[in-house]
């Protein structure tokens, strides 16, 4: 590896590091990700229920599992898998912008040429907002990323040599991505696809294929893990994609109420909007900008190997927002545009001058940063809560203030064992349980009933709940339960607490 080389990584480790601390479980399902380990470190004998691991893929959680067990007490400890994924992908990413670069220039007799760009390519990714968050915390696109990309090198290597041994390493790779995410069960089947039709043009070109049966192997070893996933699922449960029955559910009600509040017309606009800053966040201004003038500009004659990584990166988010134009029944979240960006980010640079190296970092850089300062912004100045999403595109995620003090202090007087049961505000009460220690089962809004009942008194007799938090807003539970009492309980900010000595 070369000194540059270094460097960079170098970088990334230091942004990665330096953040970590002050980074927490809030978007992307982080703070739920790691309730579920949780639950699976407390209760063993859970890891033997698929339905335990919800909506996700089984592998993250379950990799995460022997660093919470060894510092459970530490809400910290839920990241530390993400950190080193994180930080471990930029060895393999490199080797792919190098293959990418190389295919895009290949009477290029300058390695260092290549090398130079692949470094730019590693540079954008070293600085990437929305890497930076999938590096501090739970969520899943860090180790999502580290597979995939081992997964597409490797495929890209065994395409170029034939070599089956190196197929059937690249199809374990994606296997292990598609039960890390379920990207890869849209992803696949296109890469397939577009490395069938390399073989037929090579072969129309120079009477050489990829070997047919290489590709066979591939398509048998990533189908290993998700194969057995859904025959575990129906052995376990009779619905082999009981997972996908949540997800469906999940997206359907979040862009129902999308669309409840902004219409049809300006939802569809939305979706674009939201894309198009993921992308942003993904790849920075100047990594999007360049990839989508590439694609413009060079489409017709983008080398094979370029088009089945174009594929693999685009085919699910051109679902996604397919789905969302036309049956607004899916709502695009960020943290979906970060593999797809940083896959192209070795196409986004190899048309870079080299002697303009040294600029592309520095606005690289400017609009990272300053992207990451605007998101947050937006996301904690002005109305409360004006638009909290946006803070899931930034490189840092934080609780909101009045969260982390509840949690805190429930951390602090909550027993062991007592039942909480906080009111679902924007899904606050999952990062609330996680950050306070309450573990899955002794959440009631997520094991038992997300809505109270007629009254406070009743809610906490029939839930068990020790513990009752309402938000006080308009229709918010303070309002809405009449025995709710007047001027009683703590207050964290709009949070006001009540616990079961006031009966």
């Amino acid at each position: 590896m070369s000194r540059q080389a270094l460097l960079v990584v170098g970088l990334a480790v230091v942004l990665r590091v330096a953040l970590f601390p002050f980074a927490e479980n809030k978007h992307g399902d982080a703070p739920m990700r790691a309730l579920i380990a949780e639950r699976m470190v407390l209760d063993p004998a859970r890891a033997a229920v698929p339905r335990t691991y919800c909506q996700f893929g089984p592998l993250h959680t379950t990799l995460m599992r022997p660093f919470i067990a060894a510092d459970r007490l530490a809400p910290r400890s839920s990241r530390y898998l993400s950190l080193l994924a994180g930080i471990a992908v930029f060895f393999p990413f490199l080797a792919f912008a190098r293959r990418l670069i190389g295919s895009l220039a290949p009477t290029d007799d300058d390695p260092a040429a290549t090398d130079r760009r692949a470094e730019l390519a590693a540079f954008a990714l070293a600085v990437s907002p929305l890497h930076l968050q999938a590096s501090t915390t739970a969520s899943s696109e860090a180790l999502y990323l580290l597979l995939w990309v081992l997964a597409l090198e490797r495929l890209l290597v065994a395409i170029a040599t034939g070599r089956w041994r190196t197929f059937a390493l690249a199809g374990l790779c994606a296997s292990l991505a598609a039960v890390t995410r379920y990207d890869a069960w849209i992803a696949l089947p296109l890469v397939l696809c577009a490395a069938w039709l390399l073989t037929r043009r090579r072969r129309g070109q120079s009477g050489q294929g990829v070997p047919v049966g290489g590709l066979a192997i591939f398509a048998a070893t990533a189908a290993i893990f998700p194969v057995a996933w859904l025959l575990w699922g129906a052995r376990a449960g009779g619905d082999p994609l009981f997972f996908a029955h949540y997800i469906s559910s999940d997206h359907a009600n979040l862009a129902a109420t999308a669309g409840a509040q902004y219409g049809a017309l300006l939802g569809r606009a939305r979706q674009v909007g939201v894309w198009s800053l993921a992308f942003v966040a993904a790849m920075t201004l100047p990594g999007l900008l360049l990839a989508a003038a590439a694609l413009g500009r060079r489409w017709r004659a983008l080398p094979s190997e370029i088009w089945i990584v174009v594929v693999a990166a685009l085919g699910p988010p051109a679902l996604y927002l397919g789905r969302g134009l036309v049956f607004q029944s899916f709502e695009p979240l960020a943290r979906f545009a970060l593999v797809p960006g940083a896959l192209l980010l070795p196409l986004a640079v190899a048309a870079i001058p080299l002697p303009r190296a040294r600029a592309f970092r520095v606005v690289t850089l400017a609009s990272a940063a300053l992207f990451s300062v605007a998101v947050w912004l937006v996301a904690t100045t002005g109305r409360e809560r004006i638009w909290a999403g946006a803070e899931s595109m930034g490189a840092l995620t934080r609780l909101d203030a009045e969260d982390r003090a509840l949690a805190a202090h429930l951390r602090s007087v909550r027993p062991p064992g007592s039942p909480v049961m906080i009111e679902p505000f924007s899904f606050a009460e999952i990062g609330i349980a996680h950050a306070a220690g309450i573990p899955w089962t002794e959440s009631v809004t997520l094991i038992v009933t997300r809505e109270p009942r007629a009254t406070m008194r009743e809610s906490m007799l029939t839930t068990g709940a020790a513990y009752i938090v309402g938000y006080d807003r308009p229709g918010g539970w303070p309002q809405r339960l009449p025995d709710w009492p007047m001027g009683g309980g703590r207050r964290f900010g709009h949070w006001r607490l009540v616990d079961r000595s006031g009966f």
